[in-house]
């Protein structure tokens, strides 16, 4: 009976230790940031992923068995790149609206408009 109240005791502080980064600090807290910054990276990559596409139809060399309206050069590591680039510019951008307090009045909480 003493370990399994030594184990609730540790995972009860264990909760309570990361329930800590889900709390709203007023500011931008770790899983509100990587959360923003995930949501914002992947929109941005599905944005730019049609950007510069040639088919292997359109430059004319179709590699047999493969779909002619596949891609013939789609340039992953540079738009990675670019959307890695651009979302952090956008999410440091986020970052400091939140510490201004500028959207803290357009936001709602605390339940009340």
């Amino acid at each position: 009976m003493m370990k399994w109240l030594a184990r609730g005791a540790v995972a009860l502080a264990g909760l309570l230790w990361l329930s800590r980064f889900f709390i709203r600090d007023g500011g931008v807290g770790i899983v509100n940031g990587v959360v923003v910054f995930t949501l914002i990276w992947w929109i941005l990559l599905f944005t730019m992923l049609p950007i510069g596409v040639t088919s292997q139809q359109e430059d004319g060399d179709v590699v047999a068995g493969s779909e002619p309206g596949a891609p013939s050069r789609p340039n992953l590591a540079k738009k990675l790149w670019w959307t890695t680039a651009i979302t952090s510019g956008l999410w440091v951008g986020y970052f400091f609206l939140m510490l201004s307090g500028v959207l803290e009045q357009l936001i709602p909480h605390g339940g009340h408009w």
